[in-house]
Parts: C-alpha cells; sequence; structure tokens
C-alpha cells in the first residue's frame, strides 16, 4: 500500500484542510523532562512545537508529507492570538505547496472555538474554488503514518479506520480515541466518542479489531460542506464536532463513504514527554503505513 513519492507532483490540486486552531492544554501541565522541553511546549502552539534532530514544527513534517503523497492546495485553521504559524511558512516556504490561512475565532460568550466542524467550514467557505474537488482533512497536532495520504487518494468519500493496537500510542491515551462502528455491508454505523468499555467492545469488527478515528476524513466539496454545516452542537462539549458530522451525513447518505481498513503507527503531541519519544522515532524514521 506505501507508495512513497521523491518529488511533489502538482498536477492535481487534491485540497487539504488541517485544524491547528487547538490550545493543547495538557502540554503545558509539566512532567519529568528537560527545562527546553517545557520551554517549547508553553511557548507554541502545539502544532507548531519542534521536534527531532532538525527542529521541524510538526505542523511542518505534516505539509511536507501531504505534498509528497499528492496534495497540494493545503488550508491551515489557526487561532485567533497564533503569531507564530504564518511567519515561519512565510520564511520556510514548503515547495510544491500552495499553502494559506484561515482564523477561527472565539465568538463573544465562549471560553474556546465552536468546534472543529466549524474549523472546517471556515476553511471550505474561504476555498470556494475546490468546488468539484474533494478536500481531505486532518489533525495538526499528529503525524499520520507515511502513505496515508496516498491512500486517501484512491476515494473520494473516505475515512480511515486504524487498528488501535497498531498506532504505537500508550493504551490509557488509545482508550480516548473515537471508535467506528461498522455494519456487515461495510457501511458507516457511527463515531463514538470518548467510548466506554461497552461500547468499544460492541464495535469490535468482525475480524476482531478495534478500529478508531483520528480525525483524518475526505468528502467531495458540497458533502463535506454540508456535512458541517448541518451538524448540531454536542449538548455537554458544546462544540460542533467532526466525528459527529461525518457519522450523521454518512447516516444519511448510507453506503457513500469508504469505511478504510488502514494500520501504521502515529506521532502524537498531547503532553510534554511526546515532544521527546515523537522526536526520537521521527530520528529512526521507518514511520509508514504497515503491509
Amino acid at each position: 500500500m506505501y507508495r512513497p513519492v521523491k518529488e511533489c507532483d502538482m498536477r492535481e490540486m487534491n485540497p487539504l484542510i488541517i485544524m491547528a486552531a487547538g490550545k493543547g492544554s495538557r502540554m503545558r501541565a509539566g512532567g519529568d523532562v528537560p527545562d527546553w522541553v517545557l520551554e517549547e511546549a508553553a511557548s507554541r502552539p502545539k502544532a507548531m512545537i519542534r521536534i527531532g534532530r532538525d527542529r521541524k514544527p510538526l505542523l511542518q513534517l505534516l505539509i511536507e508529507q501531504a505534498c509528497a503523497e499528492g496534495l497540494h492546495d493545503i488550508c491551515v485553521v489557526l487561532a485567533e492570538d497564533d503569531r507564530i504559524t504564518r511567519p515561519h511558512f512565510k520564511a520556510h516556504p514548503v515547495e510544491g505547496t500552495k499553502l494559506d490561512f484561515v482564523v477561527q475565532a472565539i465568538p463573544a460568550g465562549r471560553n474556546k472555538p465552536a468546534g472543529t466542524a466549524q474549523a472546517v467550514e471556515l476553511a471550505l467557505e474561504h476555498h470556494p474554488d475546490w468546488q468539484g474537488e474533494s478536500v481531505a482533512v486532518a489533525n495538526g497536532d499528529n503525524l499520520p503514518p507515511g502513505g496515508m495520504f496516498r491512500a486517501m487518494l484512491d476515494s473520494d468519500a473516505c475515512l480511515p479506520a486504524f487498528d488501535r493496537n497498531h498506532l504505537g500510542l500508550a493504551p490509557e491515551r488509545v482508550r480516548a480515541f473515537a471508535v467506528i462502528r461498522k455494519g456487515r455491508g461495510g457501511e458507516l454505523l457511527g463515531i463514538d466518542e470518548k467510548p466506554s468499555d461497552a461500547v468499544i467492545e460492541s464495535s469490535r469488527w468482525e475480524d476482531g479489531t478495534v478500529r478508531v478515528s483520528m480525525n483524518y476524513f475526505r468528502l467531495p466539496y458540497t458533502r463535506l460542506l454540508e456535512a458541517v454545516r448541518d451538524v448540531p452542537e454536542h449538548p455537554e462539549r458544546k462544540e460542533r464536532e467532526l466525528p459527529m458530522a461525518i457519522s450523521l451525513w454518512s447516516r444519511h447518505h448510507p453506503g457513500q463513504l469508504d469505511v478504510m481498513p488502514i494500520a501504521g503507527a502515529f506521532l502524537d503531541l498531547t503532553h510534554p514527554k511526546d515532544i521527546l519519544s515523537a522526536g526520537n522515532r521521527i530520528d529512526e524514521g521507518g514511520h509508514r503505513l504497515l503491509d
């Protein structure tokens, strides 16, 4: 499945939205790590934390990977107080990409943005030129296994379903990820965030695996815009959430979303110690999809 690309090919647009407006409060929780790690976590947006011997921001690694695997028009959704991301990419452009930014402001009367579905809605409204294209969506604070974006291009509408046993992340962290329920015909039944043990067990696929969403999706422009505009606010978390948007849209359009079983390890930045472990794994290489 893994198909490396030596250089960026600009023949197709293949747009991508990267959600990078998260605050990463747990990244500032401290821990038994060097002072420079704590400073890095406290002073930079989570997606712009630098890792590895080359000290590249995670977001830059993500954009470089997406471009190498065929996604070229990229819109990054930023927090309104982000003063680091734009200047960095102006000074260090990623060759082969058409990169721009939108800001997800915090609405009056709230203490946080309105959710990931709104972030995607803002990026789509900023890009009416993407109509007629399928648009991928990615998180800005983790790095998927190499080859994942290339695999997504095989379908106009897909949800990568990751085998939780191969994510390469701590079990207690994986337990909090949204699980994917699939019907016998391959259709998406739902994406359950923060699942209970009972929901996790009931979500096992026919092969016995539990598969999770890492907030990566791909849908045609108009269908994705419909999904994120129509999703209601979560009654407890008070956010319009992307997994729920995709889940509801698929329920109303059965059989139109490919649930793509996939396996591979992620690099994830949640706690300060992740800066060290992710950097070590980048330096070691071998970050790709499993066969």
